[in-house]
């Protein structure tokens, strides 16, 4: 049976007993024409899924009973954090649909000196997660965070080890990593690669330079390639 994900706020969980909110009951009921006795799967954004079957449908509010919940569902056991200069157009868009579902924890859009674009509609940005990790099947919704630039995200992540991938980079992901394989800060630069100020505050801070191959890749597809590498080198360490 196919599985429909639907996105229920922990106010309208009540012990066994859920309600879907205006839009979801809309989505269930003209999208999928939905009906009583349906199953379906509700994501909290908070780490849990739960399993219900649709009891009530009153007007265009649609209610039921929780079966069964299920704590990270759809989750790693280990945390990949993203942080990437402001990319222009539909770019920045696809990097937040992808990187949802390729499983990180939280999206930090940063600032940069060579940005192009300089502002992040957060409202778009955040429905965009959310319509991905339904689509994924995540139980946990990544987290934006504010739009900030270089030095306060280096401050925020002191004494954490934090990768960035660049072309000039000398090592590999995996010879970066080593053994400590549980969370990982991930740094990808914008369209015009970062400002020398800025490099020079990464070599100060530590932060690890890691090449992702011998070509030069654009920021949403050096992105992508990194978190999929990084969920697959830490992935098989379990």
């Amino acid at each position: 049976m196919e599985e429909h994900f639907f996105q229920i706020h922990p106010d309208n969980l009540h012990h066994n007993q859920f309600t879907l909110s205006k839009e979801e009951s809309l989505h269930f009921l003209k999208s999928l024409r939905g009906k009583k006795g349906d199953s379906l799967w509700l994501l909290d954004g908070l780490g849990t899924a739960y399993e219900g079957t649709v009891s009530g449908i009153n007007g265009k509010s649609v209610s039921g009973i929780i079966k069964q919940a299920h704590p990270n569902y759809g989750e790693s056991d280990y945390e990949i954090h993203l942080a990437i200069g402001l990319i222009k157009g539909n770019r920045m868009d696809f990097v937040l649909e992808k990187a949802t579902e390729l499983g990180v924890k939280s999206i930090q859009p940063l600032l940069l000196d060579r940005c192009v674009k300089t502002k992040l509609n957060m409202d778009r940005a955040n429905r965009i997660v959310i319509t991905a990790a339904k689509q994924s099947g995540r139980s946990y919704f990544p987290q934006v965070r504010d739009l900030i630039g270089m030095t306060s995200w280096l401050e925020n992540l002191k004494g954490c080890r934090k990768i960035v991938c660049r072309f000039s980079g000398k090592k590999t992901l995996a010879n970066s990593l080593g053994k400590a394989r549980i969370k990982a800060w991930m740094l990808i630069g914008p369209e015009g690669d970062f400002s020398e100020n800025e490099i020079e505050q990464m070599k100060q801070a530590h932060v690890e330079f890691i090449s992702l191959g011998p070509r030069r890749l654009r920021s949403e597809t050096a992105a992508i390639v990194a978190i999929s590498n990084l969920n697959q080198l830490i992935g098989n360490e379990g």
